[in-house]
């Protein structure tokens, strides 16, 4: 199934429902998006907003506009801000980390347009679900064979199976035919045979998503915990392995360091120093993990931290913006 239908069917079914609520056919409606959907390509940035608005036209809307998502998190904390601050806005999500350089007041929150208060925005496409990778990369996949070898020559195995069934999207391309022959070629000659007879079991089972899951859960504990026991009984009884926010932290650093410079750059676009910015508003999961906390904190000390509503002040925010665009 096309991608664009699946989300077409997503917001047609979400309508329905507001039109129900509010008692009215909704026409207006400003929608979110990324700085960037691809990184360092502004024709497929436009092609993926071109399509976004059109899905929404197709089912039903007639005026749709568009906001950069960490703008709309800047709207939904503004309104409590007394007097004027200078914020930087990280809004990292499953896919993407989004910044924007903004003035904030509550005394802004009525004006139609806010193209002088916006000062810089970028984006990169690292996310949460990136972490999840490096994570289930480092920490899972050696417990089923990952970097194992086989053969006379002491070959590593294969591995392009541990990659696809630590990313989401490709997990389900794995269970064919010729791919669980293949494993079962390799593991004649592994010289772990306890460890990738597990490969092969979850590609058989079918179990992809369930270590997904598994490593997305052991993510979010660490957030409080220093270790995890994350169990895998589904791929063997009494299995589990004790990953430490250590492992997990090294798994990342590149990632956060990509973070790190695209936050740094938008301070270089805004023309301001980081010990000008005044606050920082984290929204989005991914920001609940304690290196990336860290870093907006050592990046700007002089800053008061703003993230109460991690996982709706995108949605709010919009709404404002829709409220002062549609009024």
């Amino acid at each position: 199934m096309r991608f664009d239908l699946i989300i077409s069917f997503f917001l047609k079914n979400l309508k329905t429902k507001m039109d129900l609520a509010a008692g009215i056919e909704l026409e207006h409606v400003v929608m979110g998006r990324p700085v960037h959907f691809i990184d360092d390509d502004e024709d497929g940035d436009n092609r993926a907003q071109k399509e976004l608005r059109t899905i929404a036209q197709q089912i039903g809307f007639k005026h749709v506009e568009f906001q950069f998502e960490p703008i709309a998190a800047a709207f939904a904390h503004e309104v409590k801000i007394v007097g004027e601050k200078l914020a930087i806005v990280a809004d990292i999500g499953g896919g993407t980390s989004d910044f924007t350089v903004i003035k904030l007041s509550n005394r802004f929150t009525h004006k139609a347009d806010r193209s002088s208060d916006i000062l810089a925005n970028t984006g990169v496409r690292v996310g949460g679900n990136d972490f999840d990778k490096d994570l289930s990369l480092a920490a899972v996949m050696p417990e089923i064979g990952y970097q194992t070898t086989y053969g006379e020559k002491n070959l590593e195995v294969p591995p392009k199976p541990f990659n696809d069934l630590a990313e989401w999207s490709k997990v389900n391309f794995l269970y064919t035919t010729k791919i669980i022959s293949q494993t079962r070629e390799i593991l004649y000659l592994a010289h772990d045979k306890e460890k990738y007879k597990r490969l092969l079991k979850v590609l058989e089972q079918e179990t992809g998503h369930s270590i997904l899951a598994a490593t997305e859960e052991t993510k979010i504990a660490l957030t409080t915990a220093s270790e995890y026991q994350t169990p895998f009984d589904f791929i063997e009884e009494g299995l589990a392995v004790t990953i430490k926010r250590t492992q997990f932290e090294e798994a990342i650093q590149e990632r956060v360091e990509r973070i790190s410079n695209a936050a740094t750059k938008c301070l270089q676009l805004a023309q301001v120093k980081s010990k000008d910015i005044e606050l920082v508003i984290l929204t989005g999961g991914s920001t609940e993990v304690p290196v990336v906390q860290a870093l907006f904190k050592t990046l700007f000390p002089n800053a008061a931290i703003a993230d109460e509503n991690k996982l709706s002040s995108v949605g709010l925010g919009l709404a404002y913006d829709a409220m002062n665009r549609f009024k």
